[in-house]
């Protein structure tokens, strides 16, 4: 069952909205709200599953609700409905971990398969991410990792350590899924966070690496392919090197073993 917040000033689309819905066996509308200030009380209070939200009502705006939920670290699926949308306002929603974003007037008849694709999207990403992750289980290849990381300089307080850390051992584990769409949303399910917000901790935790980091360390793991002069690696790249440095380490142990 899929609890549901609605978040919108417009009373008669509430109402709307609720009488559609409540056909459906496999959700139940269990708030309604009709501005920011509220909506957060409905969020903190009721805990929806998912809010159905509009971006222009009184009080407090949706991007501004929005910020909210990111600023107090709360895990909800966000479905934005609006008549206006700038590209701006768009990129703006996503980075505060919008879901999915819909422009009015909407078909209702598409809604219900959206928000049950959208919820069991975090369930599917979980069992991609256990997967990965515990194919050729190795603790010895955690530690590597580990090690790398800190001898870079990544600290183990930053969120952005432990999020590489798993991303870096899927890749090496086989995974070549595309980043934003499998690798972050995957860690993101598993942390009960945004994948916005996983992407942005990596790229801190790399930053600040980069920064910490002794040259030669960089060039052992690294070598000529980065450098301080050439700029800080993408997160793909970055991931990426670290887990082709550990499949190296791996060849040559087993090519030494072998000649013995």
């Amino acid at each position: 069952m899929i609890k549901i917040g609605i978040i919108d000033d417009n009373v008669q689309f509430t109402e709307i909205l609720i009488d559609f819905l409540s056909t459906f066996n496999e959700m139940e509308v269990i708030g309604v709200a009709h501005d920011g200030m509220k909506g957060m009380e409905l969020i903190r209070n009721q805990k929806p599953d998912l809010i159905i939200l509009d971006l222009i009502m009184p009080f407090s705006d949706g991007l501004s609700l929005l910020k909210n939920i990111y600023e107090e670290n709360i895990t909800i699926k966000v479905i934005i409905l609006t008549s206006l949308g700038t590209e701006d306002t768009i990129t703006r929603a996503k980075e505060l971990g919008a879901s999915y974003f819909l422009m009015k007037p909407i078909e209702l008849s598409h809604l219900p398969k959206l928000l049950i694709s959208i919820c069991s999207e975090g369930v599917s990403m979980k069992k991609t991410l256990e997967k990965v992750l515990n194919k050729n289980n190795d603790g010895k290849i955690e530690l590597k990792i580990t090690d790398i990381l800190r001898s870079i300089g990544i600290p183990a307080n930053l969120k952005g350590y432990f999020f590489l850390r798993e991303a870096i051992q899927m890749i090496n584990n086989g995974c070549e899924f595309s980043f934003s769409k499998v690798i972050y949303p995957a860690i993101a399910s598993k942390h009960h966070t945004t994948t916005s917000r996983v992407e942005r901790a990596i790229r801190h935790a790399i930053e600040v690496g980069w920064n910490r980091g002794g040259i030669e360390q960089l060039d052992l793991v690294f070598g000529n392919t980065v450098s301080p002069l050439k700029g800080r690696p993408t997160n793909g790249e970055f991931i990426s090197l670290i887990a082709e440095y550990l499949r190296l380490q791996k060849g040559m142990k087993i090519e030494s073993s072998t000649s013995v």
